[in-house]
This record gives C-alpha cells, sequence and structure tokens, in this order.
C-alpha cells in the first residue's frame, strides 16, 4: 500500500499535538496493565485464590488479548484506527473497574477477558495509529510512543505499589486511576490524526482469524517480522518471570536482590526506546537489531559465565537494552509493508508476538526442568541469533 496520500492528509492536521495524543495513549495502555498487576496480589488474598486459580485468570486476559486483535487490525483498516483507539480506550478504562470488584474466580475470569480484550484491541490501534503519525514526520518516532508506555507501566506500578503500601484497597484504587487516565485520554482525543488518515474501508471476507493465518502465510517479509516479534516477546517474557528466580535460586541472592534483575532489565528496555528513534534515524533498522541483538548476547553471557550477582543485573540490563528497540521497529515495518493495510498487518505481527510472551516463561520453565535454569536461559542466544539473521527482512523505511 502507498503511503504518499496517507502523509499527504497526516499533514493537514497538526503532527505534534498528534503526536503528544497518541503518545499519551501509549502511556495510558501501559499504566492501565500495570495498575492490575501490581494490585494481584491483593485481589488473590481477597477472593482466596490459589496459585493454579489465579493463573486461570491470568490467562485468561491473555487469551483475550490475543483473541481481539485480528478484529482490531481489521476494524482500523475499515474505519481509521482513530475511533478504534477512541472507543477501546473507554472500554479499557471501564475494565479495568471490573477485577477489583469481582466476587469469585468466574467473574474475576470474565472481567479479565474483557481487560484484555479491550487493552488488546487499544494495543493494536494506537499503534497503526503511531505508524500514521510516523509517516507525517517522515522520520522514526516509534520507539519514543513504546518509550511512553514503558513509562505508563513504571507509573501504574509504582502507584500500585504506593496504594497498597497505605493499604487502599483495589476497590478505591482502580476506579480513581481509570478515571484519571479516561478523562486524560478524552482530552486529547482530538488532536489524533483523523480517521481519513489510515482508513481504506477495506471489508474482510470470512473468518477474520483465518485472513490473518493467510495474509502472514503470503509474504515471507511479514513472516520474518512475525518471527521476530516472536522471538523478542519470548526474550522479555523470559526476563520477566526468571530473572528473579534465577538471581535468588541459581546465584543465591536474596529476594530484595532478586527483585532489581527485572527492575534494571525494565529500566534499560525503557532508556533504550527514549534514545532509540535518534539512532535509528543514524545506523538505520536493520543495524539496530543486529547491533540490539548483539548487545543482548553480551548481557546473556553475563549472567550465563561469571555466575556473579552484579555481573548478572548488568547481563540483564544489557538485555533489555539490546531489545528495547526490535517491537517498535517491527510494527513500523509492518505498518510499512509494500501493497498491504497497515491495521491488519500490525495485527498479524504483534498476535504472532504476544504468543511468544504466553509462552517464553513455560518453555523456559520446561527446559530448566530437563536441564538448569542457567541452560534454558543460554538457549536464549538462539533466538537473538535467529534476530541477526532476520533482521535484513526490516526495510530501511522502518
Amino acid at each position: 500500500m502507498s503511503s504518499e496520500p496517507l502523509v499527504a492528509q497526516s499533514t493537514a492536521v497538526e503532527p505534534a499535538k498528534a503526536r503528544f495524543a497518541v503518545g499519551l495513549v501509549f502511556f495510558i495502555n501501559g499504566a492501565v496493565v500495570a495498575t492490575w498487576a501490581s494490585r494481584i496480589p491483593a485481589i488473590q488474598m481477597k477472593l482466596a485464590l490459589g496459585t493454579g486459580s489465579l493463573g486461570i485468570a491470568l490467562l485468561s486476559m491473555a487469551f483475550g488479548a490475543l483473541a481481539a486483535m485480528s478484529f482490531a487490525g481489521a476494524l482500523s483498516a475499515r474505519f481509521g484506527s482513530r475511533p478504534v483507539i477512541v472507543w477501546t480506550l473507554i472500554f479499557t478504562c471501564l475494565s479495568l473497574v471490573l477485577p477489583a470488584y469481582a466476587p469469585n474466580l468466574v467473574y474475576l475470569s470474565a472481567s479479565v477477558i474483557a481487560l484484555g480484550l479491550f487493552a488488546g484491541s487499544m494495543d493494536v490501534s494506537m499503534n497503526a495509529h503511531a505508524v500514521a503519525v510516523e509517516r507525517a514526520y517522515e522520520r522514526p518516532i516509534m520507539s519514543s510512543f513504546h518509550a511512553l508506555f514503558s513509562i505508563g507501566g513504571i507509573a501504574g506500578a509504582c502507584l500500585g505499589a504506593l496504594m497498597a503500601g497505605l493499604k487502599v484497597n483495589p476497590e478505591m484504587h482502580f476506579p480513581i486511576s481509570a478515571t484519571v487516565l479516561l478523562l486524560a485520554g478524552l482530552f486529547c482525543k482530538n488532536w489524533l490524526l483523523p480517521a481519513s488518515a489510515d482508513a481504506t474501508g477495506a471489508k474482510v471476507s470470512g473468518s477474520i482469524h483465518v485472513e490473518t493465518l493467510k495474509l502472514l502465510l503470503s509474504s515471507n517479509y511479514l513472516l520474518a517480522l512475525s518471527v521476530m516479534m516472536f522471538c523478542c516477546f519470548l526474550v522479555e517474557g523470559a526476563m520477566g518471570d526468571w530473572s528473579g528466580v534465577f538471581l535468588q535460586q541459581t546465584l543465591k541472592t536474596d529476594a530484595g536482590f532478586a527483585a532489581l534483575g527485572y527492575a534494571s532489565f525494565s529500566v534499560a528496555m525503557t532508556v533504550g526506546r527514549l534514545f532509540g528513534d535518534k539512532l535509528n534515524l543514524r545506523f538505520g533498522a536493520g543495524p539496530m537489531v543486529r547491533y540490539g541483538c548483539a548487545v543482548a548476547l553480551l548481557g546473556l553471557c553475563l549472567i550465563i559465565f561469571p555466575a556473579i550477582p552484579i555481573c548478572a543485573l548488568l547481563g540483564f540490563a544489557a538485555i533489555g537494552l539490546g531489545v528495547s528497540n526490535i517491537v517498535p521497529i517491527c510494527f513500523t515495518a509492518a505498518g510499512n509493508a509494500p501493497d498491504m493495510e497497515p491495521g491488519p498487518t500490525i495485527a498479524t505481527v504483534a498476535l504472532v508476538g504476544y504468543f511468544g510472551l504466553l509462552a517464553g516463561p513455560p518453555i523456559i520453565g520446561f527446559a530448566a526442568e530437563i536441564l538448569t535454569l542457567r541452560i534454558a536461559l543460554a538457549l536464549l542466544s538462539i533466538l537473538l541469533i535467529s534476530m541477526i539473521f532476520l533482521a535484513r527482512f526490516v526495510r530501511a523505511e522502518a
């Protein structure tokens, strides 16, 4: 699909305002997810859920998000990403309130399915809109949006920790946070690019998920981007769930130090995304992926070989820094895929990527059971090396 008409339409509005608005949407999405995640222990205690029951609820949210992504891509292509963003933002914030009032596991699972469904749809539409804004700027700015998602996540998590420390229950915390985030989003919704900026009126015939699979298999370019997203998200999922376990059980640190593993990864990822656009402009998208994976491989070596806690922390930070811009680059590349609509292509790579996020932790756990956790984490090097070779598929305009 040619980008010329999109750029022409996009420049009819103020790109700076559009950038601010979609950046705020990214922040809100990250804050909503982190707000929910930060109070999971309180909700688990309130409902007296075991780890197995809680796992069912958490999987429910993930499957809700995955189920929604293809639909969000099709809706964004037909009507434009702006109306999809506005409606999913409203329902994402409203659905944040539901888990706080769930009386049992069934209602909790239903409420987090709704949260996952709307947050996942919002994720696809905001990335599609970010591609349109980036075209208006005619230079890389996607990483800055993903940095704001990370910052929103940090803000939501910190506020959640504060509320937990002050013994403010989720029944009060969630409605307040949802209201503030919703009002902030609605305040600047008119600054988003018009629906005409990326709407094509295209209709999807038959099953949306079948059409998504056809789209994936019809293009080696899109397949390569999807594999990269899968690999990158799997690495991120492994860091999220196993960094602390590795530090505490393998390197024998205390629980406080172990918590720094994922913190160092997250902070480094955020910093990397803040500088990612300038580096992308200077070096190009393909080299950014290759250099980033090389840095992540170095970080993996620091984790695996010295067996020194402080080296492991530096290693987790290096991995966060190295993979920080791969997902934004893949979203931009998918949104600019030749002769394809950005909504469905972004939905496709996002769908495959989030399967990696889901699959990562159990794959590492299974491998650790057979081998050791150290060797299981070392296997992530295969994914990083794979992305180095796949980086050639990332086009210059990404």
